[in-house]
């Protein structure tokens, strides 16, 4: 009873809340994910009907130019006839009746193919002004659906993010000791649900739409030759953009990680940083292999990526080491570049505000070193960072062991020597 009124919660209690937290934002998230579709739908109509309006405008607006054209060409036929009719009237005399019957027939004709032709262009400026005033209320359409999605979107994309945030404050209340690891493992499970997703959704959808355009060359009759030089370039950025895709799954969650662990994944990451041309990766590792609990593997990893990204982006350095030590003890990675360095103890300075929102847009790297930090504090790591300027930096992360390890197996340890180099750009 005294607990009660102190505060704290029944055994349990912070358990319950959690879960049922947990499926009642689950079930909000997944009627949004639903509306979200059906938004996009209405969209992608939208977006058909504009392209469909716009290219039926386009032949409208041809016809009336050449009907206008007809016009004006059979009112100036219409003028000469009738002037030739005024001159054979003046001198009948001095022409056939046959003749005058002709003049007369022929300004006739005229009228009737000009009644016709100004009847014809009142139809279709009447047609064009129709399809305007509905191409600019699809468009009107179009941009409120494409807002409303991007609204829907950024809303499921904060309660996903949010979610599991309200969850462990609630859980920590009777499970502190375990919040380090809970966060680990909620983050990195939804990074690998994006990554899934990304790989299921965009990335076939980009793949189908390179072999749509293939097809739309043989079909498309217009201008055959300008129209299968765009299809061809479409095709080149759609790869591109399929290319972008699978880079954005790596870097959410890295299969190689899952499936061969540790060190396969790292060797997908150096060789992944190498193949940009721009930074040769010297990566060895020291020891026998064997396996970490999942989270603390994940923890290695994302420093690890961080400290590279920090000097691929930072340093201004062609090449780096990557050194990876497995002891009875302890498990311990160290990163160097011999770039120019950055004063670890300077305050992080804010580069650019959103004036709108206050919103930080840019930062300084020094808050990528806080995060890694933070990683390493919650899985029990020491993590040195040393850095001079001019001279370069090193990161020293070691990872003590407090528990019985298994030795892993079918693990294939690839040393990645550093890439010879021409001269710098």
């Amino acid at each position: 009873m005294a607990d009660q009124q102190s505060g704290s919660l029944p055994p349990d209690m912070g358990g319950l809340q959690a879960q049922s937290l947990k499926k009642i934002l689950s079930n909000t998230i997944s009627t949004i994910e639903d509306n979200k579709s059906q938004i996009f739908e209405i969209y992608e109509t939208a977006r058909s009907e504009v392209e469909s309006s716009r290219k039926l405008l386009e032949d409208l607006r041809e016809q009336t130019r050449q009907t206008i054209e007809r016009v004006d060409g059979l009112s100036k036929q219409e003028q000469q006839e009738k002037q030739k009719l005024v001159k054979v009237s003046s001198n009948f005399q001095d022409y056939s009746e046959e003749k005058v019957r002709e003049c007369y027939e022929s300004v006739k004709n005229v009228q009737v193919s000009l009644g016709v032709e100004r009847e014809k262009e009142a139809n279709l400026r009447a047609q064009r002004d129709k399809l305007e005033l509905r191409l600019r209320n699809l468009q009107t359409m179009l941009a409120q659906a494409e807002h409303l999605a991007l609204a829907v979107g950024s809303v499921l994309s904060y309660l996903s993010t949010q979610v599991n945030g309200v969850i462990w404050k609630i859980e920590a209340v009777q499970k502190e000791k375990f919040v380090g690891a809970r966060i680990i493992k909620a983050q990195e499970e939804e990074r690998y649900r994006i990554s899934r997703e990304m790989h299921d959704g965009p990335a076939q959808d980009l793949a189908n739409i390179i072999f749509q355009t293939s097809i739309a060359e043989k079909l498309v009759d217009y201008d055959p030759d300008e129209a299968k030089r765009t299809l061809q370039e479409m095709r080149q950025q759609m790869r591109d953009c399929l290319g972008s895709v699978r880079e954005v799954i790596f870097d959410m969650r890295p299969m190689a990680l899952d499936d061969l662990g540790l060190v396969a994944a790292l060797n997908q990451l150096i060789g992944r940083l190498a193949s940009r041309g721009t930074l040769a990766i010297d990566f060895s590792m020291d020891g026998k292999v064997y396996e970490l609990p999942k989270h603390v593997e994940i923890a290695i990893f994302r420093i690890v990526q961080e400290a590279l990204n920090n000097i691929y982006h930072h340093a201004d350095v062609k090449q780096a080491k990557v050194r990876l030590l497995y002891s009875p003890a302890a498990v311990s990675a160290l990163i160097e570049d011999n770039g120019k360095g950055f004063d670890p103890d300077a305050k992080d300075e804010v580069q650019n505000v959103d004036e709108d929102t206050e919103d930080v847009v840019e930062t300084n790297h020094h808050f990528g070193l806080m995060g890694m930090q933070e990683r390493a504090k919650i899985i029990g790591a020491e993590l040195n960072i040393t850095s001079v300027i001019g001279e370069g930096t090193r990161v020293h992360l070691r990872v003590p062991l407090h528990e019985p390890v298994q030795e892993a197996k079918d693990v294939k340890v690839v040393k990645t020597p550093a890439k010879k180099k021409g001269k710098g750009r």
